[in-house]
């Protein structure tokens, strides 16, 4: 057989395309030209028919010819969906552009959530969101060219992935209506001192299911690439944070409820915490009760605490450090002495004895409020005014008129008579005048959310369900609340004098860790007294002539609580920890330093070095640092600062 003849260059399907004369010159390897478009060469002599033609040669030309025809085709429907496939992408990217303007339009304006025409704002900015997202979601649904590119294995993967974000933005937007609608309803229903229980229950639920959904928006990145792979990424981010913020919400709106007499009337003892005498908090100086039923709320009895006085202890203090520590303050007898320890829950049930020993009377729990949290409140609800003091008492006034003013003004043996502490009776006031209803409850909430990551407002209930929810958003102010890889450190009056409104302190961690784990901590304590120098014996500067005789001097009183595996001089075990304290002495416009040294041994485990550092709620916030040097390879920070508004967790972890 002659071997078949090809030109160098020709169209798809030449062989057939000028008849069955022109097949048999290439079948045959007869050279021949075209002329344009039509053959030149010699014509052999026509067949009468096909059977002189080998099928197996029919049937190859056709498959080479049919594959060429059918990877051309398939070239020019790749060509039309890249093509038409882009374009639907670039619509719908307009269209997810619109979403994300409205989503920073809501997180940008988050504060303005708490008020109604800010929740009305929100909901037009979430349907703008809902309505560019669903567009695009459809655009690329609805897309026969992007059909056709999620056959093709590789691309087919990023296709899926941008639809899936899409769909995700889309369903975002739909939770988030959701959920403004329910709290909305929730913040109408309410007003003043009354929480509308039912559309709060609502809104729990709203919460819940909003958490479950989301929940199944978060998709695994794998086989996608650029930027489909980082818009994955960001969205799995964003979702999980979301989540853990609507569960941190459903952990408080379902305490809420029982807090809010959902299971029937409670009342709270409300500790007044006065920061200018410290313990580990305020110093309990006054105190109120507060009565819940069926989202009613209420506060009476605001009185000092010289009204409930009592001459024996209330209960006995059984563990062996605390009492060796704390026993001499009798901080079971003398209200002033009952929260220097630093676990607030023991405190709350100290004071709760204490009261039922002084009135016979039992309460559900203890709420310790101090100046801080007055200052969030008076900025939701307003100047309040009281009988012993003329001037109106705002969020800009109220800490230095309460903690300073009012005691310098009197001298010392007018003070019962010209001052009592004032806390309880301000929050007294501020319950008040919450009855008239002249702002948003969601505003309330975010004031009282916020005074306690910095342990301003603390919170005690004798439900061990409703406290489990206390500890989870953190207002409980148990130190071992998240284990017990804990420093805490306190610095407290040791003096009859109001001058911890002049006091600055520091508290720097120096972490050195061994090659086999054990951990080498060193404390300072920096201490600055900022009381004038050569000031006239008076009630806020002293002298008390027992601890002090130089007016302005303070003495502080500083503890620290350790893990409960570390080791320290004379340290006590307390309440899980390890304690141990010393006393510095501070003259007026002079500073002074308290060093501790501890050791924790095997404080890597499991190749994890992690402390929990707990700071004072004083009124002037502690600064805090953290350093790490390490003998073993570590990952983690070498330093970190904040300023001790509130706890702080750091973890390193052993190189691989």
């Amino acid at each position: 057989m002659s071997p078949r003849y090809r030109h160098r260059k020709s169209r798809p399907f030449h062989t057939f395309r000028y008849g069955w004369d022109h097949f048999q010159q290439h079948r045959d390897g007869i050279r021949h030209r075209h002329s344009g478009s039509r053959p030149t060469a010699p014509t052999p002599k026509r067949r009468s028919s096909y059977r002189g033609v080998p099928k197996i040669v029919l049937l190859r030309e056709f498959r080479v010819q049919l594959l060429r025809g059918a990877l051309v085709a398939c070239g020019l429907v790749l060509v039309w969906a890249l093509g038409f496939g882009a374009w639907d992408i670039l619509s719908a990217k307009g269209d997810v552009n619109d979403a994300r303007v409205a989503a920073s339009q809501i997180i940008n304006n988050r504060d303005r959530l708490l008020t109604s025409a800010g929740r009305q704002s929100a909901a037009t900015a979430l349907a703008t969101m809902k309505s560019a997202a669903y567009a695009a979601d459809k655009r690329l649904e609805g897309s026969a060219p992007l059909t056709v590119l999620s056959w093709i294995p590789l691309i087919g993967n990023q296709v899926d992935g941008l639809r899936n974000a899409v769909s995700d933005v889309d369903a975002t937007a739909t939770v988030g209506q959701h959920l403004l609608a329910a709290a909305s309803k929730a913040a109408d229903a309410s007003r003043g001192t009354y929480i509308d229980l039912p559309s709060l229950k609502a809104l729990t639920r709203q919460v819940h299911d909003a958490r479950l959904a989301l929940h199944g928006r978060i998709r695994s990145t794998r086989g996608l690439y650029g930027p489909i792979h980082s818009a994955r990424a960001t969205i799995n981010r964003e979702v999980r944070t979301l989540n853990a913020l609507l569960a941190d919400a459903e952990q408080s709106l379902t305490f809420a409820q029982p807090f809010l007499g959902s299971e029937g009337p409670r009342t709270y003892f409300v500790a007044g915490l006065n920061n200018s005498e410290m313990r580990d908090q305020g110093m309990v100086l006054s105190w109120a009760i507060l009565s819940v039923n069926n989202g009613h709320f209420s506060m009476s009895h605001a009185a000092t605490v010289g009204t409930i006085s009592l001459r024996k202890p209330a209960v006995a203090i059984t563990e062996a450090g605390t009492r060796k520590v704390f026993g001499p303050l009798e901080p079971t007898r003398i209200w002033q002495s009952v929260n220097a320890v630093g676990n607030f829950p023991t405190s709350a049930r100290w004071m709760e004895a204490m009261y039922a020993a002084a009135r016979g009377q039992h309460v559900d729990g203890v709420l310790g409020i101090d100046v801080v949290t007055l200052q969030n409140i008076l900025r939701v609800t307003g100047s309040v005014r009281i009988p012993t003091v003329k001037s109106a008492i705002n969020s800009a006034n109220v800490a230095q008129l309460v903690l300073h003013d009012l005691y310098v003004k009197y001298p010392a043996g007018s003070q019962q008579q010209g001052r009592r502490d004032e806390i309880s009776s301000i929050a007294q006031a501020a319950v008040d005048k919450m009855k008239s209803g002249n702002f948003d409850t969601a505003q309330l909430l975010k004031a009282l959310a916020q005074s306690t990551p910095g342990r301003h407002l603390l919170f005690f209930d004798n439900n061990a369900r409703n406290e489990s929810h206390v500890v989870h958003f953190g207002a409980s102010g148990g130190l071992t609340d998240h284990g017990t890889n804990v420093f805490h450190t306190s610095v407290q009056a040791g003096v009859a004098a109001k001058l911890d409104w002049y006091v600055r302190s520091s508290v720097r961690y120096d972490i050195q860790v061994a090659a086999d784990g054990t951990a080498f901590i060193t404390t300072t304590v920096t201490m600055r007294n900022l009381a004038q120098a050569n000031a006239k014996p008076s009630y806020a500067f002293g002298p008390d002539n027992t601890n002090t005789h130089t007016a302005g001097e303070y003495i502080a009183r500083v503890y620290q609580w350790m893990p409960h595996d570390a080791t320290s001089a004379a340290a006590v075990k307390d309440e899980g920890l390890m304690l141990t304290h010393t006393v510095v002495h501070l003259l007026p416009q002079r500073s002074n330093v308290a060093v501790f040294q501890s050791v924790v041994k095997n404080a890597v485990k499991n190749g994890v070095l992690k402390f929990e550092f707990i700071p004072q709620g004083t009124i002037h916030p502690t600064h805090m640092t953290v350093t790490l040097r390490s003998n073993m390879a570590l990952d983690g920070p070498g330093l970190v600062t904040w300023s001790g508004g509130k706890s702080r967790t750091i973890t390193w972890r052993a190189s691989r």
